[in-house]
């Protein structure tokens, strides 16, 4: 964005990003916090402001953060830990509106976990001019995932989409690292859906747990329990079997999953476009970027991520089509 000063003169206009920094564990905070802070050194065209959100601490009051932690302007503020960091991020959000009276192009919403969870590589390949246009174009950048790929069996959701309070659900966004146009934000806030269980769970009987007349459609649930019980056991790091003693952390995971995709579902109704950053750390399987040979036009960088964010749709529809034609056509013995 460009305006005009005096005679002679042009300014350029730097794209404001708002950053929702929620922590909760200190050592992954100390990691995070120094992966974004030499991601917002890279982009000093851009002008970010940082509110970091402690969940650890809700009681901790609006304060500037103390001098030298990040390259940029930035804000400590207590969270909301009664959804986890749901809450938080809205606790975070409503606390910046209070006290920042600027306008915002983007928000950056991010946690502890990115590092746990993603690869970092994928944000070399983001440049301030490919994030400016997202506020320009309506499109959010983040992780998107989609069910035939994160679950064990493959599930054909184009035909049979899971249901969460009555809304179709094929895909969502990962909450642990993503842009969106502040506009865009503000009008699917709060990102928080769910935070009593009692519409969800019966209080008692970890072997069904889920109410009769719970909103969510018979294989999302059989979905949130395979989640928990196979998906979870990769490595054997992690995953467990539901049952009494580990009832209150299934609960807590589901509704954390529902809130995640329900917030997917408000993105995809507002009909915005969708970048996924899978498709810069993918080059190894054949799929994916070359980041080293961008297109130099921005929009046309944009439209070319655009079309390959598509493949997720592939993803999507190619596992469940590949399984039926697999068990209609057996291999010969």
């Amino acid at each position: 964005m460009v305006i005009f000063g005096g005679p002679g003169t042009v300014t350029h206009k730097a794209t404001r990003v708002l950053v929702l920094f929620l922590t909760f564990d200190r050592e992954k905070k100390a990691r995070v916090r120094k992966a974004l802070s030499d991601f917002f050194s890279a982009h000093d065209a851009l002008s970010f402001t940082v509110v970091e959100i402690d969940n650890a601490d809700v009681e901790a009051p609006w304060t500037p953060a103390s001098e030298g932690r990040w390259p940029c302007e930035a804000f400590q503020v207590g969270g909301d830990n009664r959804a986890h960091e749901f809450t938080g991020w809205d606790h975070g959000w409503r606390e910046a509106q209070t006290h920042l009276p600027q306008q915002w192009d983007l928000v950056l919403v991010v946690n502890d976990a990115l590092m746990n969870s993603k690869p970092l590589a994928a944000l070399d390949a983001l440049d301030a001019d490919l994030i400016a246009q997202l506020a320009k174009q309506n499109t959010v950048l983040g992780w998107v995932d989609t069910f035939a790929r994160v679950n064990p069996d493959p599930l054909d959701t184009i035909r049979h989409p899971m249901r969460l309070y009555g809304e179709p659900c094929r895909k969502w966004l990962c909450t642990t690292f993503f842009l969106a146009p502040a506009k865009i934000f503000a009008a699917i806030s709060p990102m928080t859906s769910v935070t009593e269980l009692d519409d969800l769970f019966v209080r008692t009987g970890a072997m069904a747990p889920f109410r009769a007349d719970a909103p969510l459609s018979e294989n999302y649930r059989k979905f949130l329990l395979d989640h928990q019980r196979r998906v979870w056991k990769r490595d054997d790091k992690r995953g467990y079997e539901l049952n009494e003693e580990t009832f209150d952390l299934f609960r807590a995971k589901v509704r954390n999953i529902v809130n995640e995709h329900r917030l997917g579902v408000k993105f995809w109704r507002t009909g915005v476009n969708h970048i996924n950053l899978a498709i810069f750390d993918r080059r190894p399987r054949g799929l994916g970027l070359d980041t080293n040979n961008p297109p130099r036009n921005p929009l046309l960088r944009t439209l070319k991520l655009r079309v390959l964010s598509q493949w997720q749709l592939l993803r999507e529809i190619a596992p469940p089509a590949l399984e039926r034609w697999r068990r209609k056509f057996p291999p010969r013995e």
